[in-house]
This record gives C-alpha cells, sequence and structure tokens, in this order.
C-alpha cells in the first residue's frame, strides 16, 4: 500500500514530503495533520534521517517504505513544539538541549525518526503559555505580586489541565512508516503508553540530555518528576 494511503488509513493527513538541508545534511521532512483537520500553515513535521541519498530518489514515498518498513530500534524522539526554547534558546526549561541533542545522534547514526508535534505549552499554546509564565514569575496583568507559581500550578490557576497534550497522532505516523520497533527518547510514560495503545512497539526507551541545566529548568525537571517522569539520570 503506498505511504500516502497508509497515512489516510491511519487516520492522517500527508501535506507534504520533501528533503531538507538540516546542518548541512540532507533530511526528509513530512507534514501531516489530523485526517479532516486541517492545520493551515502549522501541519506536525517528522524528520527522517537516513544513510539514503534522499535527493536520488524519483519517488520519496516509496522510498521512505523501503527504508522504514519493519525496521528495528528506530531511534525515535516524539517532541512537542516550544518555541521559546527550540528557536531562541530559553533556559526556563530544558525542551531546546532535548531537541538538539536527539536531532544531533540521529544525524550521526544516519538514522532515526524526529517527529515535531505542534503542541505549544504542554497543549495549551503559545497565548495561555505566556501568561502561565508572567505566573510563574510573579507577575499579574502586568503588575508584581508576592506569590509565584510553579509551571504546574499556573496552568491550573489558569483554568487548563497541567498537561493537554495526547501523542496517539505520532503513533499513527510511526504505523504508517511501517517501523518495526523504536527506541524511544523519552521519559514520559503518556508517550510510552498512546503509542502502545496505536500499535507501536517500543523495543526500549532512551534518556539524552547535556547534564547541565539552568535553575529555573531544574525546578521545570523536578515537576516532571513528581508527575511520574522517569529518567535514566
Amino acid at each position: 500500500m503506498p505511504l500516502s494511503e497508509s497515512m489516510s488509513f491511519a487516520a492522517l493527513n500527508l501535506v507534504a514530503v520533501t528533503p531538507v538541508e538540516i546542518r548541512r545534511q540532507i533530511a526528509l521532512c513530512v507534514a501531516f495533520e489530523p485526517l479532516g483537520v486541517s492545520m493551515g500553515d502549522a501541519p506536525h513535521l517528522a524528520i527522517l534521517y537516513s544513510r539514503r541519498n534522499w535527493l536520488e530518489e524519483y519517488d520519496l514515498a516509496a522510498a521512505v517504505e523501503r527504508e522504514f518498513r519493519g525496521a528495528k530500534g528506530v531511534l525515535t524522539r516524539i517532541h512537542s513544539e516550544c518555541l521559546l526554547g527550540d528557536a531562541f534558546g530559553s533556559s526556563m526549561c530544558d525542551c531546546g538541549s532535548q531537541m538538539r541533542v536527539a536531532m544531533e545522534e540521529m544525524a550521526e547514526n544516519r538514522e532515526g525518526v524526529f517527529i515535531y508535534l505542534r503542541q505549544e505549552g504542554r497543549g495549551i499554546g503559545m497565548r495561555a503559555k505566556l501568561e502561565c509564565l508572567a505566573l510563574q514569575y510573579g507577575y499579574v496583568d502586568g503588575k508584581r505580586v508576592e506569590r509565584r507559581h510553579t509551571s504546574d500550578e499556573a496552568n491550573l490557576a489558569l483554568g487548563h489541565d497541567v498537561d493537554e497534550r495526547s501523542f496517539n497522532i505520532a503513533g499513527k505516523l510511526i504505523k504508517a512508516l511501517s517501523i518495526g520497533s523504536v527506541q524511544l527518547v523519552t521519559g514520559n510514560p503518556r508517550k510510552i503508553a498512546d503509542l502502545e495503545a496505536e500499535g507501536v512497539k517500543i523495543a526500549s526507551t532512551k534518556d539524552l540530555h547535556q547534564g547541565t541545566m539552568s535553575a529555573r529548568a531544574a525546578e521545570e525537571f523536578a515537576e516532571k518528576i513528581a508527575r511520574g517522569y522517569i529518567y535514566d539520570r
């Protein structure tokens, strides 16, 4: 079954498959969204790393099928969008470093699937995230107050859940790629559960990190541990 058909069958809409240069290496970028739900100019993305020279391929979808069908233990990272960390290098969290370390390892090994989900602010969006950040730094309506909220407290104070994300759509993409099993870069048990619910076989998990983080990022990391995250460090 062609990739485009298999993705539709998996409840995904294939928006585009195109080569993209990342740090002087050609990877393949797949843009996708839930079937019947247009995400406009902000679809989810997946960067596919391989030893294959994608620029020599006549049929990219067919090449992807050949490359990943049945592959075992493919290094895979599901990364939720964090504009401040990913693009601007914010030290308030370790999102940017997680992204870069995972992509660097995939590029070095010439194999991997990096899935970038548009889930800013753990699913609440950029505007709400900025409102939460203000509470974390002790500001309400632009004015300093005595109490500073933790990240989780700020979400709840503004009427959001602590984490509003789902990772099922990433599992659907992995299934559409016909990958045999993945080595998942995560400490988040929800990611594991959502992928397994979609029939993805997780051969193992892996913790990639740079070893140092700011005091603010360390606070965020401690909240993750309190939520049940598991890291090998």
